[in-house]
């Protein structure tokens, strides 16, 4: 059966993109695995002594592995209270993973063992990806994801997808995601809105190799789908312009990878001026889309 992957840490983030991805299970017909990974703490130089030994790993198993099933619970009851306590209409089955692993590989190795459609993660805010379980897994996961990956703002309660947004550079490689990106929207019978941003003061509306791209681009394209082109000096604040254009969720492809890296890096009011308050898609290169 098809799956959504939810990564969790057990934090309000986690929990909230839980009850987000439970919205889109329901739409896409699947079901969910909630996934956690966990370390081992080892010695501390500071505390001079071993917090847990490798003995004890079972009770942290056990431990996690409650707080797993009382998330889970917690997702049924909920779609209890939407959908009702008949089987019918679609309630979606949530299956666990629990292991003592690197969170990357838990992750990506749970969804290779499924047909997974989307792995669903927290984040937080001012444009900052959410630190999933130690350090720095939330941008391993935008550089190593075989999956589209959806990253849900905290507090970012689920109403519906009317508008989805899919930001590209109108290169041919990204029509077969447009086009899986169209499937995507069928679910909730939502519009897709093809978005440029044209950073170029060279290159203009009128260019007749952008309007050449531009067409090429749309033609492979059918169903509910409509075009905008964004003018700004940078990717930021395109996107910053994008926000405004009253969307439901925002879709990067691979060719945005290092935008992720720099925004990490750059200033706070960059981040304040970033900081995006719809859930955020990334489309791997080469990855499995089998919406």
């Amino acid at each position: 059966m098809r799956t959504i992957v939810v990564a969790t840490d057990f934090s309000k983030p986690a929990r909230n993109a839980a009850f987000y991805a439970l919205r889109l299970a329901n739409a896409m017909k699947s079901s969910i695995h909630l996934c956690h990974a966990f370390g081992l703490p080892v010695e501390s130089p500071m505390l001079g002594q071993t917090a847990w030994a490798v003995y004890e790993y079972p009770a942290l198993e056990e431990e996690n592995s409650k707080e797993l099933k009382i998330l889970g619970k917690s997702l049924e009851d909920k779609s209890k209270i939407l959908w009702g306590d008949e089987a019918f209409p679609f309630h979606p089955p949530i299956y666990y993973v629990c292991e003592v692993r690197d969170p990357v590989q838990v992750i990506n190795e749970t969804a290779d063992n499924n047909k997974t459609l989307l792995i669903v993660m927290g984040m937080k805010g001012a444009g900052m990806l959410t630190r999933f379980l130690f350090g720095s897994n939330s941008i391993k996961m935008i550089k190593n994801t075989h999956y589209p990956l959806l990253l849900v703002p905290p507090g970012h309660k689920y109403k519906g997808l009317n508008k989805i947004a899919f930001a590209t550079d109108l290169n041919k490689k990204d029509i077969p995601v447009a086009q899986s990106l169209l499937r995507f929207a069928e679910y909730f019978n939502a519009e897709l809105l093809i978005t440029y941003i044209m950073q170029s003061t060279n290159e203009l509306a009128e260019d007749k190799e952008y309007e050449h791209k531009k067409q090429a681009f749309m033609s492979n394209l059918n169903g509910k789908v409509c075009y905008n082109c964004i003018y700004s000096e940078n990717i930021h604040y395109g996107l910053d312009i994008l926000k405004s254009k009253d969307i439901d969720m925002l879709i990067m492809g691979h060719h945005y990878q290092n935008f992720f890296e720099s925004l990490l890096e750059s200033s706070h009011a960059v981040r304040q001026a970033l900081e995006l308050e719809i859930p955020l898609m990334i489309i791997p290169e080469r990855g499995h889309v089998y919406f």
